[in-house]
Formats: structure tokens, sequence, C-alpha cells
């Protein structure tokens, strides 16, 4: 699989924005992570890339954060007690049934959830990108040292513009005109 993301091959996976765990993310990138996940949301739903979203014991953590679930009204929870969401039955189906091979990841925290299920999309034989500015841990080095194991292990590892205007291809399309907004 190439290292450039085509939209056609892709799907997102949102997980875990809930409420209680957000409110334990480190200050300094709670506003960053949560902006550049609404920007790989509304740039999946233009460019009509899936998206499963995922909340970890929603009982004691809270729902997802009001500012995200806004922009995934439509969009399934898929509740879940395992790390790794690729470990929920109901999760794993939902990502099979995209018929997409390549996981884009945005969510928390890195170097729990968003690591483990990286690591079992990958040995499923998945291609799995990170949106190194759209995800959190509660202390900034879990964060650094998962993200730099990660691409160690093969997981791409790519800013949010980045990934967008790899979306968009060229200036000039309709699909231009929508997203590049986003990225003001």
């Amino acid at each position: 699989m190439s290292a450039f993301l085509k939209k056609e091959e892709c799907f997102l996976i949102v997980v875990d924005i809930q409420e209680k765990l957000h409110a334990a993310m480190e200050d300094q990138l709670k506003e960053t992570y949560v902006k550049n996940g609404l920007i790989l949301i509304d740039t999946a739903k233009a460019c009509k890339i899936p998206i499963i979203v995922t909340e970890q014991y929603p009982k004691g953590l809270g729902l997802t954060i009001a500012s995200a679930a806004g922009h995934l009204e439509d969009i399934q929870r898929h509740e879940k007690l395992s790390f790794s969401c690729y470990r929920d039955e109901g999760i794993k189906k939902a990502i099979k049934s995209t018929g997409k091979k390549v996981a884009l990841m945005t969510g928390i925290e890195t170097h729990v959830c968003i690591m483990q299920t990286a690591l079992d999309l990958l040995a499923d034989g998945y291609r799995v990108v990170i949106a190194g500015d759209a995800v959190c841990s509660r202390r900034t080095h879990d964060r650094a040292a998962s993200l730099d194991a990660m691409a160690r292990l093969g997981v791409l590892v790519y800013p949010t513009e980045t990934i967008v205007f790899m979306f968009m291809e060229k200036a000039g399309t309709e699909l231009f005109k929508n997203i590049s907004g986003l990225l003001k």
C-alpha cells in the first residue's frame, strides 16, 4: 500500500473523545486535538469516508464531548470495554463492513486505546494512519513515546493538514472549495 492516502481506501475511527477522559487530557493539547479531530470528521463526511465512533465504558467515562457530538449526529456510537477497538466484536464487524483497508485514527488516549487498536489493525493487514496532532494523552511524554513507537512499527503518523490535502489532491475542485475552509 502506498504512503499517499486516497480517500477511497480510508475509514476514520474516532476513539473515545468522551467527557471524563477529555477532562483529564494534557491542557496544552486539549484544544488542538479536538480542533484537528473535528477537521478530520468534517473532511471524512465531505469525502464520504466511513466513520466509526467508539466510547469506552460511557456509564463511567461519559458520552462523546458536546463539541464533537454535534459533528457526529447521524453516526452510531460503539460502546466498548476493550482498550483496542478491534478486540470488540461489534467494532471489528463495523470496520470490516467498510471494505476499506486504510484506518485513519483520531481520539484519546494515544498510548492506550489508539496504540492498541493500531497494533491490532496492523497485525490484521490494515494500513494505519494516525493524525499526530489529533490524538492526545494525559501526559505529553506518553503521547510522544507511543507515536514514536507506532511509527517505528509501521504506522504512518501525519499532521491533520497533510491528510486533508492528500484527500483534496488539487486546488480548484468542488471538494477543495468545500474542505479548504476547515483549515483556516
